[in-house]
């Protein structure tokens, strides 16, 4: 017997129920090892390390964050567009199948090329990386929203909230074990790769997401029918069809009007959902950024998240059973409003004299008098420190001779820059002397042992110095009254966050797309799915973009303040949403079509 099966259906509709659910296994490898993790924080350190941490475009300040946001708003435009055309089109003609698998192939090529980035010099790397995501987002994204148009052809409408949540509930295993795959490489040096910031190690990931990808989705194309059109049509060019479909458009935009509950329902749908992707998009850029965790607690804080997601989303599933979806739905949101306020007041604790917290790291060495050299997260200086970028440019010009050996020419690092790793005692008394009198920087040194035990500074624009922003008090007073006292560090702030997103994202994902099953007509599936995937990525196009303009504008807490507020204007559209009305028009319009009849 295999979960998630449907009693009473054949073995050829659970077969073909159950490849459906691979799919969702197949391309959340993807949602979490390259939407979630790598795409977002690498992205970020490649920008960061081009730019310095930050570059001035049009009057704002933009940072790695900020540039990724925005990235991930443009690989929406074109989804947003193009879906609900090729919705209108699928519900005419047998073609949603092939448009699944050319998005599926769209988005396992240019997932594979991400793997050549890490190869290249940080202002190529950023470049191709951020290109090959914008790429693969289109087709993880596009094909979803085909993909997701099937759901009400895999049974009745009574086993809709179970299939959603199953479909969930694979999809986050399925994302999961390869997240486990990466860690377990990552963190053991497995198949003779280095670390988690080794070059071949992250094209290692991106390969074998690639690879996840297509290999467990060939069960969907093999085994899930095409379904059946009720109105079949023909067309005699790719042109024809595509006015057709943009025909049909208008006419869906001038169809939803007259479903009042669903048009409800869908503008809050697009505040929420606008929220939900954002967070999920640039939570690990956050980390990067703001809080400087390494990759291993981005995989760390995902698995978490999917491990308590996994069941979460059936009990979901059954808690919408018994008191409704719209209710599990909203509760859900509920609890993401209390992630971004706790979010705004992330705060990494203050370094301290915890050495091992410090960017730069000295040890003496007794035997030769020297001191010795390492790096948070063992990054190396090249893999923290901007060549040319204006951000780092006072720091380069202060501290830059005591960490590299060599010339110091050229716009990026090469293998010609080797890192300083040891300084006399003289040399490392000099060093703690300038780090005193410069500070404009984002950077620490510490150092351990010898004449300089205890010798330590912070820059001005380091991530624990928290000020100049709109709303930092919160920050500051959540570090100085809960996480100091508790030594609640930024890792188990990060893990906290985890913890809470797990409990509902499942929820919430599979319950809105429940609920939008409930409120369309059986018999334009495929079209309003299309609309309902176009207000998806409108909303993953603004949401994004709202970000990374607020968060140039004023900071990435700020930001996050900003995606609050939308997502309280989407809660308070639930009152206003009638289900029950909303089924009755949506099954008298599967009656006027013929679909069914007035007994049924």
């Amino acid at each position: 017997m295999s979960f998630g099966t449907i009693e009473g259906m054949s073995d050829e509709q659970n077969k073909s129920l159950r490849s459906w659910y691979w799919y969702d296994w197949a391309n959340q490898a993807f949602a979490l090892t390259v939407g979630t993790v790598l795409g977002g924080q690498l992205i970020t350190r490649y920008f960061n390390l081009a730019t310095g941490g930050t570059s001035q475009i049009a009057g704002l300040n933009v940072t790695g964050t900020s540039f990724y946001a925005a990235v991930l708003g443009l690989s929406m435009v074109f989804v947003a567009i193009s879906s609900p055309i090729l919705g209108a089109i699928a519900d005419r003609i047998p073609i949603k199948k092939k448009i699944v698998w050319i998005y599926t192939i769209i988005g396992v090529v240019f997932t594979a090329f991400m793997g050549i980035a890490p190869h290249l010099d940080e202002n190529s790397a950023y470049r191709l990386l951020a290109f090959c995501f914008l790429m693969g987002q289109i087709g993880m994204a596009g094909g979803n929203t085909i993909y997701y148009a099937f759901m009400p052809y895999l049974s009745d409408e009574s086993q809709m909230e179970k299939i959603s949540s199953w479909g969930y509930s694979y999809g986050f295993a399925g994302g999961s074990l390869i997240l486990i795959i990466h860690l377990i490489v990552m963190g053991s040096g497995a198949f003779g790769l280095t670390s988690e910031y080794g070059d071949w190690t992250l094209t290692f990931a991106f390969v074998t997401t690639s690879l996840w990808w297509l290999g467990f989705g060939l069960p969907f194309f093999r085994n899930t029918p095409e379904p059946k059109i009720p109105n079949e049509k023909t067309y005699e060019s790719a042109m024809e069809a595509l006015r057709d479909g943009i025909n049909e458009v208008k006419g869906t935009f001038r169809e939803v009007r007259k479903y009042r509950i669903l048009v409800i329902y869908l503008l809050a749908y697009l505040l929420f959902y606008d929220v939900l992707h954002t967070v999920g998009g640039v939570a690990s850029s956050f980390a990067e950024n703001d809080l400087r965790l390494p990759v291993v607690m981005n995989i760390a804080l995902i698995l978490l998240a999917n491990i308590i997601a996994i069941p979460m989303s059936i009990v979901g599933g059954m808690l919408a059973v018994r008191y409704g979806t719209k209710a599990v739905l909203g509760g859900a949101i509920g609890v993401y409003m209390a992630v971004l306020i706790i979010a705004t007041g992330f705060a990494p604790l203050d370094l301290g004299d915890d050495h091992e917290r410090f960017d730069f790291r000295y040890d003496y060495i007794e035997e030769t008098d020297e001191y010795e050299l390492s790096t948070l997260h063992d990054r190396g200086v090249t893999g923290w420190v901007s060549k040319s970028g204006p951000g780092d440019e006072d720091f380069r010009n202060a501290f830059l001779s005591y960490l590299i050996e060599g010339s110091l020419e050229g716009d990026v690092w090469s293998d010609s820059d080797i890192e300083k790793t040891r300084i006399s005692s003289d040399e490392a008394s000099i060093l703690a002397s300038e780090m005193e009198l410069m500070k404009s920087h984002r950077w620490s040194f510490s150092f351990r042992g010898g004449i300089l035990d205890g010798n330590s500074s912070v820059g001005d624009e380091h991530i624990t110095v928290i000020e100049g922003g709109p709303i930092d008090w919160w920050p500051n007073f959540l570090r100085d009254n809960v996480w100091g006292p508790l030594n609640f560090g930024v890792t188990l702030q990060w893990l906290l966050l985890g913890t809470m997103v797990g409990f509902v994202q499942g929820s919430a994902g599979a319950q809105a797309r429940s609920l939008f099953s409930y409120l369309v007509p059986k018999s334009r599936t495929t079209e309003f799915f299309g609309f309902f995937g176009f207000m998806g990525k409108a909303a993953a196009v603004i949401g994004p973009f709202v970000f990374a303009f607020f968060s140039a504008a004023y900071d990435t807490r700020f930001g996050i303040m900003i995606l609050l507020v939308i997502l309280t204007m989407g809660l308070m559209l639930f009152p206003f949403i009638d289900v029950e009305e909303g089924k009755k028009v949506a099954r008298q319009a599967d009656i006027d079509a013929g679909l069914i009849s007035e007994e049924e």
